[in-house]
């Protein structure tokens, strides 16, 4: 896990979607996140050690092998929060995540502000297995990392948080969607999510229906650092 120090970093963006606003600043205790994605193996050991159910695309309830080191996805948000309490974590809060994917610069992506220094994003987003709809290993592109060291918070597998689809404090923008409806999830993602390509920046917001599973959407945990 790597720790992500207590202080205040900016969240939100000005010139991003609705959703994203207004920028402001968030005051957080310092924490440790999972550097990767929850993998099928890690997610495995859960479900031989509890007995909890097996994603939808395991074949006949047992892991690929060869998905081993990737994020595990097709889990539903009480799914990812049952692996976070059995290994003594919990799920990020939203401003949690961002923090740890975008530091206290105000940075519009985990590696900067240009959205051209990650080569292996461009490779990623052109790379034939994404449009078939798989995910990557863990880890598989280095140059994406955060300011503390968490990877894939660019792509690979959509992750869930904590929090409940709803305004910002000062946001007067009317959505149907908000309220005890849908939870937020972030990352980019290795495919795409309501049919429009990710902009992979920290700031950016999706949700999905906490009951609901999809085939990028994984998890990390973090817990608190005493």
């Amino acid at each position: 896990m790597a720790l992500v120090p207590a202080g205040p970093f900016l969240m939100g963006s000005l010139d991003g979607e609705a959703d994203e606003r207004p920028a402001r600043t968030v005051k957080l205790d310092a924490f440790y996140m999972d550097r990767f994605e929850v993998t099928h193996a890690q997610y495995a050991a859960f479900v031989q050690a509890t007995g909890h159910k097996a994603p939808i695309d395991w074949p006949g309830g047992k892991m690929p092998p060869a998905l081993a080191k990737h994020p595990v996805v097709n889990v539903t948000w009480s799914d990812a929060d049952a692996y976070a309490r059995w290994a003594g974590k919990r799920l990020p809060t939203e401003a949690e995540w961002e923090k740890a994917a975008r530091g206290t610069d105000a940075r519009i992506y985990p590696w900067g502000n240009d959205p051209a220094r990650k080569s292996a994003s461009g490779q990623d987003a052109q790379d034939p297995k994404r449009r078939e709809g798989r995910t990557f290993p863990v880890g598989s592109f280095p140059d994406d990392a955060s300011p503390y060291g968490v990877m894939d918070m660019a792509g690979n597998a959509w992750e869930w948080t904590a929090d409940w689809y709803n305004a910002y404090p000062g946001n007067e923008n009317l959505e149907l969607e908000y309220g005890c409806k849908y939870r937020v999830i972030r990352g980019g993602g290795a495919l795409d999510y309501y049919g429009k390509p990710s902009t992979r920046r920290c700031a950016t917001r999706a949700r999905s229906a906490p009951y609901g599973t999809y085939d990028a959407l994984g998890f990390r945990c973090v817990k608190e650092a005493k």
